[in-house]
Parts: C-alpha cells; sequence; structure tokens
C-alpha cells in the first residue's frame, strides 16, 4: 500500500514517524529473538543494536525534538540522557550511564549530515572496539 493510498505524502513526518516505529519494532523483535536464540554477541552488538538504537534515538527521538524547534544541542543532550537510562534500565548497572558520552558524539555527528547511515556506522564501530578491548588488552 502506497503512502498516497494511506494519505500520507512520502515526505511528511507524521509518515516517517509511522515508519520509524514500524522499524524500529521490527528490529526489536529480531533482536529479542535472536537473543533468546542465543545468538553471537557481536551480532547483536554489532549490528542489531546499532541500526535499532540508532533509528529509534537519532532518526525518532532527535528527529522529532529538532521538528519541534529545539535545538540542536539541546535535542543531543535530551536523547543522550535518555540513551544512558535505557541502559541503566536494561543493565541495572550505574556504568551504563557512561554510553552517554558516546552517545553525544553520535548526536553530534546526526546534528551535523543528518544521515541515519552515519550515526549507524559510528554506533557500530564503537560498539566492535568496546568488544575488542579485552582481547587487545588480554594478549598484552
Amino acid at each position: 500500500m502506497s503512502s498516497t493510498a494511506l494519505g500520507l505524502p512520502t515526505g511528511s513526518p507524521r509518515w516517517r514517524h509511522t515508519t520509524t516505529a514500524l522499524v524500529v519494532l521490527a528490529w526489536a523483535a529480531v533482536a529479542l529473538g535472536l537473543d533468546l536464540a542465543g545468538a553471537p554477541q557481536v551480532l547483536l552488538l554489532v549490528v542489531l543494536a546499532p541500526v535499532l538504537e540508532e533509528a529509534a534515538f537519532r532518526a525518532g527521538l532527535q528527529e522529532w525534538l529538532l521538528a519541534r524547534r529545539a535545538t540542536p544541542l539541546a535535542a543531543n543532550l535530551v536523547v543522550a540522557v535518555a540513551f544512558a537510562l535505557l541502559h541503566l534500565a536494561t543493565q541495572g548497572r550505574w556504568e551504563a550511564l557512561l554510553v552517554a558520552g558516546p552517545a553525544l558524539l553520535v548526536g553530534a555527528a546526526y546534528n551535523r549530515w543528518r544521515r541515519l547511515r552515519t550515526c549507524v556506522l559510528l554506533h557500530a564501530a564503537m560498539n566492535a572496539a568496546w568488544l575488542a578491548a579485552p582481547l587487545v588488552f588480554r594478549a598484552s
């Protein structure tokens, strides 16, 4: 069914937010299924989490805030705090709040280029480095 058939122009913010929400829900279902099936942590943290989280937080929340005339800095700060609180809620350790720092960097990239792909790649690279760090230090 086309967006015109739904009465929503392709470029409308409402259509983009609805599409983003559906994509995030689909990715979340896939990620949960893979997690429950015991998928490798690399797949979850380097592929699925960056796509899911950046779609939700950048294309979703940050874009929503910017569309409502929040300053780029304010939108980035709100998203970084929300991202950190989500990690705290899911991990249950205060160290999870440290993701706010990298989230600010990814948010700055989004404010600069407004490309979700760039944010996903940055997020994936950060998660890959985090996963590789113990291996590098253990080998030393």
